[in-house]
């Protein structure tokens, strides 16, 4: 019976955020990110900028942003990221945006057929981005009303339970684990979906 409390000490404990030191310590870290971002904006390929700190993130391209977006919440759970620039791996989503296949030899609508282009609106607003050196970062809708609220709630009950066990898990193995959960507007959330493909960069200033 006595499991039961310490597994969840254990949880609040682990469930922390990770911070990024003070001082000194915390000069050098962003003073590199800077410079990191610096080579990042020397090419036309577009990054992304989280600051935690600011409770802001960023879609930038030659260093300029392409849009502000504002965070209504976040939580880290884990290791503290490293003064680097990351790079995505994956974008993971149940409901995979994707065009309606056309099996060769069909139509549609016949002579006044048209190829269906994705939109704003047609990607997801609930995701992980999965980056290189164990770092993954859940992009979910602020709430707004009953189905996101409640949506968020149990999506919040299962990262109570599941971080602390992955974050186990993963040192169990001598693997890094970085989980960084962020509210955004749900069209900015889609909008960050939208923006990022694989190989982009991300620059992370933990608060």
């Amino acid at each position: 019976m006595m499991r039961l409390p310490i597994i969840l000490l254990l949880m609040a404990l682990i469930a922390g955020p990770a911070f990024a030191g003070d001082g000194e310590e915390r000069y050098i870290r962003e003073n590199r990110l800077l410079e990191e971002e610096l080579a990042l904006a020397r090419k036309p390929d577009i990054y992304f900028v989280f600051n935690l700190k600011e409770k802001m993130a960023y879609i930038k391209a030659r260093g300029i942003p392409l849009r502000e977006l504002q965070m209504t919440g976040f939580h880290c759970w884990g290791s503290p990221v490293a003064g680097a620039v990351y790079r995505l791996k994956k974008k993971s989503t149940l409901f995979k945006p994707d065009r309606e296949t056309i099996k060769p030899g069909e139509s549609k609508g016949k002579d006044n057929f048209k190829i269906e282009a994705l939109e704003l609106a047609d990607m997801p607003s609930r995701y992980t981005l999965v980056l290189d050196g164990g770092v993954q970062i859940l992009i979910r809708p602020s709430t707004e009303g009953i189905v996101s609220g409640a949506g968020n709630i149990f999506h919040a009950l299962l990262r109570f339970f599941s971080r602390p066990l992955s974050m186990l898990w993963h040192a169990s193995r001598g693997k890094p684990y970085t989980a960084i959960d962020v509210a955004l507007d749900k069209n900015d959330a889609r909008a960050v979906y939208w923006s990022l493909s694989e190989g982009s960069g991300a620059i992370i200033y933990l608060p």
